[in-house]
């Protein structure tokens, strides 16, 4: 979706109250089995939105809709109302989309993000320059953005989103079933582009910041499979250098979480980032006195 079109992301009104410069450097929790992908592959990998481990979040934004559309459908004309509820059903269907995102966190050394996204504590935090992830959405057609936790600010977001698609619809009313999906599929791009930062406040402490990718078809050469052990998922895959770029400066920090050999970890991951041609970082471990289980 093109950045004019009236209903493309960057029209929302909302993103003013939201939308801010990033702190200096970003923090991407993953296990080690992941380091070793990015390392082996210089690519950090974007998951589907649907095959993400909170889905919930995507539910959280639809059912804001829902309750939205639900509201003015009341005092809207009967073809209004009934377009309206055709587009709120529409998205319970985002699965079908490739929208993929990564996630990135403000500290550096979080007990939480350990837990749930770093292995348990036996991961790593990579810090990534905030300069250099803005340069590679630019680059890529990815958006850098907050997530957003208050309950007020969601209804706000989607309301926004409600008045964006109903100015569409009222002026030029869909002619036919066609006119009508072309208009729900431009809507659904804006929607589930705003949809992954929307995040329930239980949350607030992640802090977390988003690589959100536009719609992609199959056909993009970005798009991959994967496909291992029991899981099955769709991958937007976003070069992080140039193959043959020398020592390429990506990460700004690496630190190891809080597990119980952390010395062999840091070994491990220098012979891996010499062999792969990375320039390093110094190396953390972790502060906190927390010990995964075994």
């Amino acid at each position: 979706m093109s950045p004019d079109d009236p209903l493309a992301i960057e029209k929302l009104p909302s993103r003013r109250l939201f939308e801010h410069a990033p702190p200096a450097e970003l923090y991407h929790y993953t296990d080690l089995d992941s380091l070793s992908g990015i390392f082996q592959t210089r690519t950090l990998w974007l998951s589907k939105i649907s095959t993400m481990n909170d889905t919930s979040e995507i539910a959280l934004a639809v059912r804001h809709f829902k309750r939205c559309v639900d509201a003015h459908a009341k005092e809207s004309e009967r073809d209004e109302a009934v377009f309206l509820q055709h587009v709120a059903a529409q998205l319970e269907g985002f699965r079908r989309t490739n929208i993929c995102v990564a996630s990135f966190c403000e500290e550096e050394d979080q007990l939480n993000q350990w837990r749930s996204y770093g292995a348990d504590g036996r991961g790593i935090a990579l810090g990534f320059p905030s300069s250099r992830l803005d340069k590679l959405a630019t680059e890529h057609g990815l958006r850098l953005v907050p997530c957003v936790y208050e309950p007020e600010l969601h209804v706000r977001i989607v309301e926004d989103l409600l008045a964006m698609l109903l100015t569409e619809y009222r002026k030029e009313l869909p002619g036919d079933e066609a006119q009508r999906d072309r208009l729900v599929e431009r809507f659904n791009g804006a929607f589930l582009m705003a949809a992954p930062i929307i995040k329930d406040h239980h949350f607030a402490q992640e802090r977390e910041w988003r690589l959100v990718s536009t719609p992609r078809p199959i056909s993009d050469p970005r798009i991959t499979a994967s496909l291992t052990g029991r899981k099955a998922s769709v991958k937007f895959v976003l070069p992080l250098a140039a193959e043959d770029e020398s020592h390429p400066e990506i990460f700004s920090s690496l630190i190891i979480g809080p597990t119980l050999d952390p010395e062999s970890v840091a070994d491990a991951i220098e012979v891996l980032a010499d062999r792969r041609g990375f320039r390093l970082p110094q190396v953390h471990i972790s502060d906190i006195p927390y010990r995964p289980k075994r």
